[in-house]
């Protein structure tokens, strides 16, 4: 048994890197396999059933009979959980309200409403709604939002154009949130007390979950298993002390009734925390670890902690997406590792001193910290792209703190205020004395921002030497230390070689006269990286709106982060629309020393007038505008050469500017390129066929989003470059364009395609999670 689910659980956690799902006319013939294989290959038919249940789980939710036009559509539905809300927009999940013989897995669709109602979990509402894809902006360093959402059974998103209440479903945590949460929202700690008790962030504000992140303490407010073991393990331990004081038996009914107690209760708890997977993997472990100490069987904690895993992806194959699932079971792993290698610092025989006891604790404590603050920052780098520095001794302050007095005086408060509602009475004694408790723990999250080095950005090189590293050090804890094994303690150093590569720059540190330009997939609007010798050049910032979102932000500065460009030397703004300088004052903060050459009024800098810059080995031609100005005309038009390549950013430029810069190519000016970002994104106004036939480009960018309102890029003017045999690709379908110039080539790579071809990262249609052709 064992070995079937070993393989079922690899094979689904593998799932991250597979390049696409397994077509649906293989899985007649994967469940034949698995039959027959079953006795006899435990471990390969847990493979193929996993091949199959993952297959058939994604075939379920993508098939759920909802329309693939862009066109309004009507649908009757139940809102299952509020995501953010404002003064102006809403956004809310909902489950389609319809007759359906599977029943399981439900698809979710994602709306946003400009809503004067009071939207409540629990109401049901005939939407009329606009739909859209899930697929999201794709780059490298930046937030995978489609990822995120098919984990979450999300397989598309829509606008609410209209909606009418039908009637309203009661639910226990929902009613328990709406009471709760208006009353803690006016506590100092409010929003942290609601996410310990009832699993619910909605009043954190987004500081305060960079603060989270930056303190390496996000998973205190997420309940996990360790608020679950906490609560258990005083249910039980309080239980079974006043069974034994007042009522007293021989046999072991108050042992059974203790347990039969604290399982309900970590059982209630998960309800109120909504079954996240963290929670799901606790209470699965808890209560096995139960029906085992009543059935008087003995299993390790690592069959639990595989039987637990089991579970957990048996009940959702998707769940290996999200990274709770990877922080939640890494987490436990690196506990039980540590209690099992560390054998020194188990608990002492009883008749120690109290001083030896505590010694031995502390020193697990410590090794179980500093080993969890190690692997679990690889873990955080790897899904968020950064690290706090300050998370080991902060965590071994707050840890015993929350388990010790925040989460049992939490749970205590809100039993209190419920028994309190029953009887129409308000007691809310307890809850000013937990927000009290919890008021040092906010002082440090205030204050984490001033720290040091609270957040260190971590780049895909430093990142892969890391991982590098560690699977040394893994393997050589379990490489027997005799000459005998010489050769393969020489092989484990060579991991090493990356990571002292990455510390000591300078001994690979060389000039290069390769250079690449990266088209940034922001939406509708445009984003360019050149990057030369870790150096970079920002060619405009993407759009930014309203107080909160930027493209610089979310795409821009992440991206250059993920690739180690700390040394930003010019950034070009073309004109000042905003999806073309959105950006550009979170830029100015985060690059202060960056030169900046714009026309644009409020933004300092170069006039960008034509001129030559001579920057790395790269020659910066600015050829238009001949006078400052605004407009798309105006757009700054630069061509990047080295010698033997050549790129033309063109900005927004129309058909005016475009004749214009023809006649100064008559004139001597160079203007034939390799590679072109497309004049105003592909609109009809620009791309002229003589500026085509000007330029000549081997290959042209379409800055686009992904079935953008203005239907660029136009399909008469991709018929333009087509009939010259010009390649074309565009970000809203591909994500991140990368073009790297070197050896007289040009190598084209794409995020869908190339940088992360995996399943999760294709181009879906409105409630296509697969295509099984």
């Amino acid at each position: 048994m064992n070995g079937f689910i070993f393989g079922f659980s690899a094979t689904l956690l593998s799932a991250m890197l597979w390049p696409s799902l397994l077509p649906i006319n293989s899985l007649p013939y994967l469940c034949l396999g698995a039959l027959i294989l079953f006795k006899k290959a435990p471990s390969l038919s847990g493979v193929l059933f996993a091949m199959c249940w993952l297959t058939g789980f994604c075939l379920v939710l993508s098939r759920q009979d909802l329309p693939l036009s862009q066109q309004p559509i009507q649908v009757r539905a139940e809102i299952i959980s509020l995501v953010s809300q404002n003064s102006d927009w809403v956004s809310f999940d909902i489950i389609v309200d319809k007759p359906n013989l599977i029943f399981w897995p439900r698809a979710k669709l994602r709306l946003t409403w400009q809503s004067p109602e009071a939207v409540q979990v629990g109401q049901v509402w005939t939407f009329t709604l606009m739909p859209k894809t899930i697929s999201s902006v794709l780059n490298q360093g930046g937030y995978n939002e489609q990822k995120q959402l098919i984990s979450q059974h999300i397989v598309g998103k829509g606008r609410v154009l209209h909606a009418t209440l039908e009637t309203s479903h009661f639910s226990l945590r929902n009613h328990l949130i709406s009471q709760l949460s208006p009353k803690l929202s006016t506590f100092a700690q409010g929003d942290i007390l609601l996410a310990l008790i009832l699993g619910d962030k909605q009043l954190i504000p987004a500081s305060k979950w960079q603060a989270l992140r930056q303190t390496g303490t996000g998973h205190l407010v997420a309940i996990s298993g360790l608020h679950l073991s906490v609560i258990t393990a005083w249910v039980y331990v309080c239980t079974l002390f006043l069974l034994s004081r007042f009522a007293a038996h021989p046999s072991r009914r108050n042992l059974v009734i203790a347990l039969l107690l604290a399982g309900g209760s970590a059982l209630f708890y998960s309800y109120l925390a909504g079954f996240a997977v963290s929670t799901q993997r606790a209470l699965v472990m808890i209560l096995l670890i139960m029906l085992l100490s009543l059935l008087r069987r003995y299993s390790s904690a690592w069959d639990r902690l595989l039987f637990a895993l089991f579970i957990v992806l048996l009940l959702d194959p998707l769940a290996c997406l999200s990274a709770g699932f990877w922080l939640s079971f890494c987490a436990l792993a690196i506990i039980l590792y540590t209690l099992e290698s560390a054998p020194r610092i188990q608990p002492v025989e009883g008749n120690a001193t109290f001083r030896a006891k505590a010694r031995g604790r502390l020193a697990q404590f410590w090794s179980i910290q500093w080993r969890l603050s190690l692997v679990l920052g690889l873990v955080q780098a790897v899904f968020f792209g950064g690290l706090s520095v300050h998370s080991l001794w902060m965590n071994m302050l707050v840890v015993p703190w929350f388990s010790l007095i925040v989460i049992p005086l939490s749970m205590l408060a809100f039993i209190l205020w419920w028994l309190g509602s029953l009887f129409g009475q308000a007691w809310f004694g307890l809850f000013h004395l937990a927000d009290l408790t919890l008021l040092p723990y906010g002082k440090l999250l205030e204050l984490s921002g001033d720290l040091p080095a609270h957040w260190h950005s971590v780049s895909e090189t430093l990142l892969g030497a890391s991982l590098c590293a560690l699977l040394a050090l893994i393997l050589w804890r379990y490489l027997p230390h005799h000459s005998r094994y010489g050769l393969w303690h020489l092989s484990l150093a060579l991991l090493f070689i990356p990571f002292i590569f990455v510390i000591f720059p300078r001994v690979t540190e060389s000039s290069s006269p390769q250079w690449t330009l990266h088209l940034l997939d922001v939406g509708q609007g445009l984003a360019v990286v050149i990057e030369q010798d870790k150096r970079a050049l920002i060619y405009d910032t993407g759009a930014a709106f309203g107080e909160d979102f930027s493209y610089s932000e979310r795409v821009i500065i992440p991206f250059l982060n993920s690739k180690g460009l700390a040394q930003v030397d010019y950034i070009v703004v073309s004109h000042g629309d905003n999806d073309h300088a959105g950006g550009a004052e979170v830029l100015a903060k985060a690059y202060p020393r960056a030169n900046w050459i714009t026309d644009v009024a409020h933004l300092a800098g170069m006039p960008c007038l034509p001129q030559q810059i001579h920057w790395q080995q790269l020659e910066l031609n600015f050829i238009s505008p001949q006078t400052a100005k605004g407009g798309n005309n105006a757009s700054c038009v630069l061509r990047i050469d080295d010698g033997v390549h050549s790129l033309l950013l063109s900005g927004d430029i129309e058909k005016e500017t475009e004749a214009v810069l023809i006649e100064q190519a008559l004139k001597g000016t160079e203007l034939k390129s390799q590679v072109l970002i497309a004049p105003h994104h592909g609109s009809r106004t620009s791309s002229t066929p003589a500026f085509i036939d000007a330029v000549a480009p081997e290959l042209v960018l379409f800055p686009a989003g992904l079935n953008n309102r203005y239907g660029f890029p136009k399909p008469d003017v991709v018929a333009r470059y087509q009939a010259r045999d010009i390649h074309y690709l565009t970000t809203g379908r591909e994500g991140q364009i990368s073009v790297s110039f070197a050896a007289g080539r040009l190598e084209v790579k794409t995020y869908r395609r190339d940088l992360a071809p995996f399943w999760y990262n294709r181009l879906f249609r409105f409630g296509d999670l697969i295509n099984p052709e």
